[in-house]
């Protein structure tokens, strides 16, 4: 190796450990934000208080989905792709799908189409905004859709709920850092998970994730466990966003149904 070949090795690694010694520590993350820290109430709990939103194809199919009649394409929320049935629960869903294809609205076999409370985690993706108002040992939120309204209590007091199957469940928070983790059950079987016929038993056990990530935006995950139609345990998550140019409106969805022809004492399955 010639004279001036050594010289040239010798000062490009000279040249590589002076700019590795003198580049300030965490320089190499530099296009890394910090991580997001949220205002605090009085009680210091984060604030997560506001109207916020998913704008989200989920309502549609929590999978991915090509375009059919009335509803556009999109890409899943599912942590893997694809909800882990059980054979007979996939046989179900396909089946459910088919029912729910109508140019009919009030022939589908989603329950939602009959006005019905839509569960948890699905009233969060409807599209619908809703509202968080925050006390020191619960939240209640207040959804556009339906007027519904949920309480999630920060302690581990038994519900007098317990055991019973609810539309919208029995909801019972705490935080996790930054995070509201909330774990819902006694749900009812009567719901879906969206307008493709996902669907559970009323064994689901879902755990919620609210985390905020900057003043306007929260992260949502939704871990869902139905041994008697899943596999396994599975998640899905989507972006909340603050909605700042308008509280909540009305959904009149009895109304609606109404102005259909429809009465509120109308002969349903349940």
């Amino acid at each position: 190796m010639g004279r001036r070949r050594v010289i040239g090795l010798v000062l490009s690694v000279v040249v590589v450990m002076a700019v590795v010694w003198t580049t300030p520590r965490g320089a190499a993350g530099q296009g890394a934000a910090p991580a997001y820290s949220p205002p605090r109430t009085a009680s210091g709990q984060p604030d997560l208080q506001g109207v916020w939103r998913v704008w989200s194809l989920a309502k549609h199919n929590l999978e991915d989905h090509t375009a059919s009649w009335g509803v556009p394409p999109g890409l899943g929320v599912v942590e893997g792709g694809e909800i882990p049935y059980q054979p007979w629960a996939a046989m179900q869903r396909a089946e459910n799908f088919e029912n729910s294809r109508t140019d009919v609205p009030l022939e589908s076999a989603d329950p939602l189409a009959k006005c019905y409370l839509p569960g948890v985690p699905r009233i969060n993706y409807l599209g619908y905004p809703f509202q968080i108002h925050q006390l020191e040992d619960r939240l209640v939120f207040l959804y556009e859709w339906r007027h519904v309204r949920r309480v999630i209590y920060l302690n581990d007091e038994p519900s007098v709920f317990d055991g019973v199957d609810l539309w919208m469940g029995t909801s019972r928070g705490r935080f996790d850092g930054n995070t509201l983790v909330v774990n819902v059950s006694n749900q009812s079987s009567r719901t879906w998970l969206d307008e493709a016929g996902n669907f559970h038993s009323e064994a689901l056990q879902v755990e919620e994730r609210y985390t905020p990530l900057d003043a306007n935006t929260m992260r949502y995950e939704a871990t869902l466990e139905d041994p008697k139609v899943f596999t396994r345990p599975w998640t899905m998550s989507m972006l909340i966003h603050r909605q700042t140019d308008v509280g909540l409106l009305e959904y009149e969805c009895h109304a609606l149904l109404k102005e259909r022809g429809v009465p509120l004492t109308w002969p349903r399955e349940w």
